[in-house]
């Protein structure tokens, strides 16, 4: 595979990506218990509804899925970085950024569902107060993980202003969106619509980059002179030898 297509492949991979985290986290969403001034019975409502229980186990896998593409997306940007910087070692950070944010991420949700899973089971009786410690655990474990978002966005924009491929006002802007995402827990879900607009433009520009990689050319196999193989014996003769008369 050459430069161009694993740089195309991952950008999609990024594209894709964005899509299921959205549709994993959206689909916990039903049956959690974020807010712990819920009351008891609509706790109990959401964590005894078969509709949301079937939600909640989609939406797992559905959440796996999407961090796999997202490091499949993180290390095709890494190596738009290295090509930028020269290899310098500051981008050997963007894949552990994107794993602590998927962790962290997949982590919190399943606290968040595990109430509700748990029920489904029909071995075990829903409690309120143990949802709610659940929940408000997994929300901030998952708002945690946005630490790893503001690592990736940092390092992504610092090496682009050194290699001068972003206007003045993307990067600030840049920067701007990895504060928000650094301050964890207390940037709630502006971090995350921040975090998932920059990642739109992170996925246009390795998709660009892609574009303007050259292609490399397929190798063909050596031919028997270009392989060094030894001359026959009519050629290893001399032009002007002894001829009989």
């Amino acid at each position: 595979m050459d430069e161009a297509q694993a740089l195309r492949r991952a950008g999609w991979a990024g594209a894709a990506s964005i899509g299921l985290l959205a549709g994993g986290v959206a689909l916990g969403y039903l049956v959690g218990v974020d807010d712990p001034g819920m009351s008891d019975s609509e706790i109990l409502a959401r964590l005894n509804d078969d509709a949301r229980q079937v939600a909640a186990g989609i939406g797992m896998p559905v959440l796996a899925a999407g961090v796999a593409l997202l490091l499949w997306f993180a290390t095709g940007l890494r190596r738009v970085l290295d090509g930028l910087s020269g290899g310098d070692p500051l981008a050997h950070a963007i894949v552990p950024a994107a794993a602590l944010f998927g962790g962290l991420l997949i982590t919190g949700v399943s606290l968040d569902v595990a109430s509700a899973l748990a029920a489904w089971s029909g071995e075990f009786t829903a409690d309120p107060d143990t949802a709610r410690a659940l929940g408000t655990a997994g929300l901030v474990l998952a708002l945690t993980g946005l630490i790893g978002c503001g690592v990736l966005i940092a390092v992504t924009t610092r090496i682009c202003q050194r290699a001068r491929v972003l206007p003045a006002w993307a990067t600030w802007l840049s920067y701007a969106v990895a504060a928000l995402c650094l301050s964890g827990f207390w940037s709630g879900g502006m971090a995350s619509a921040a975090f998932a607009l920059w990642l739109i433009g992170a996925v246009i520009g390795v998709l660009r980059a892609a574009r303007r990689t050259p292609a490399v050319p397929a190798q063909r196999a050596p031919t028997r002179d270009a392989a060094g193989t030894p001359p026959t014996s009519e050629t290893e003769a001399p032009a002007g030898g002894p001829q009989s008369d």
